[in-house]
């Protein structure tokens, strides 16, 4: 069973646009790397997906919408799913515009009764010096969310010949197209979607 693919849509109000220093493959070549990123608000509120971090992490927003029950039938998000996300409001207008590539590496399931942070993240619990608790994981102990699955990103140094990533095009934006450069099928199936801003289940052939 190959695994369950996904469009994630972002409300634009909660992204902003962030320098940072890194490395970047540019032309198949690693190289240093100073530029801008999309990413959540680092202001109090949930960063999710949470891209500054060894592995990334995605819990909350829309994570539970996704399809996790492990089927012999159906696919499902596991280990190798692509979960794309980009502007809800662009996708509106008809453009998508991609700001995460996040590839599963693993699901983390969170402990209930009462809620505990999945157990390999245990040691951030109330830990007021870890990135980890006070821009991801404090939240569903402190507001509205309910942590469930923590999505764990694949990252280059897995050795994997796919792994997470920030699009950036050429001219330093955004990677963006128009939905009519789809097929016809996809880009009506993703244009149903914009308006509740619903995640989109992308079969293998349409995630490539």
């Amino acid at each position: 069973m190959k695994p369950l693919h996904y469009l994630i849509f972002h409300p634009d109000e909660q992204r902003t646009k962030t320098e940072v220093k890194g490395e970047a493959l540019i032309e198949s070549q690693v190289t240093d790397w100073q530029g801008y990123v999309w990413v959540d608000k680092p202001d109090g509120s949930n960063e999710d997906p949470f891209v500054f971090s060894e592995t990334w992490l995605y819990s909350y927003c829309h994570a539970a919408q996704l399809r996790r029950k492990e089927s012999l039938k159906h696919a499902y998000v596991r280990a190798g799913s692509y979960l794309f996300f980009c502007s809800g409001d662009a996708a509106q207008k008809g453009t998508i515009q991609l700001d995460t590539v996040f590839i599963v590496d693993h699901v983390a399931k969170w402990m209930d009764n009462p809620q505990r942070l999945p157990e390999e993240f245990q040691q951030h619990y109330q830990n007021k010096n870890s990135d980890l608790w006070l821009r991801h994981f404090m939240h569903p102990f402190h507001c509205c969310h309910k942590g469930k699955y923590t999505y764990v990103s694949r990252q280059q140094f897995h050795k994997k010949d796919d792994y997470s990533f920030l699009p950036i095009s050429q001219n330093g934006d955004r990677v963006e197209f128009n939905l009519k450069l789809l097929t016809p099928d996809l880009k009506s199936k993703i244009e149903h979607k914009t308006s509740g801003r619903y995640p989109v289940i992308l079969s293998e052939e349409e995630k490539t």
